[in-house]
């Protein structure tokens, strides 16, 4: 059996957070449960409209249930960036669209909205 090559941990990877474009930036774990703070990795400044750059806004949390990490339920907590653009005025959210898709029914995957 050759020797494994060992590298830095990754909860990012370990969670399967970094193919949807997320990374965990904090946890607290319970005894029932455990819950990750996540943000999104992909910055998305720039208006669908008039192509001007957004101002941030404030943030908002969406709630991702997971697969169980061990024996605990999990849930994602995604702290969502939200702009205004400075020319139009419009409003928008940072792209979370890989992580979570309400609107297609019957959606395989390890996430989906938590009820809660």
């Amino acid at each position: 059996m050759p020797k494994p090559a060992f590298v830095s941990p990754d909860l990012d990877s370990f969670c399967l957070l970094d193919g949807l474009g997320l990374t965990v930036t904090g946890q607290h774990i319970r005894r029932d449960r455990a819950i990750l703070e996540c943000g999104v990795t992909v910055d998305d400044p720039w208006c669908r409209s008039c192509r001007g750059r957004g101002i941030p806004r404030g943030t908002v949390v969406r709630r991702l249930a997971h697969l169980p990490l061990g024996w605990r339920p999990t849930t994602l907590w995604v702290r969502v960036l939200r702009y205004r653009c400075s020319d139009c005025a419009r409003v928008w959210r940072q792209d979370t669209s890989k992580a979570a898709d309400r609107g297609r029914p019957g959606a395989v995957g390890p996430w989906a909205p938590a009820s809660g």
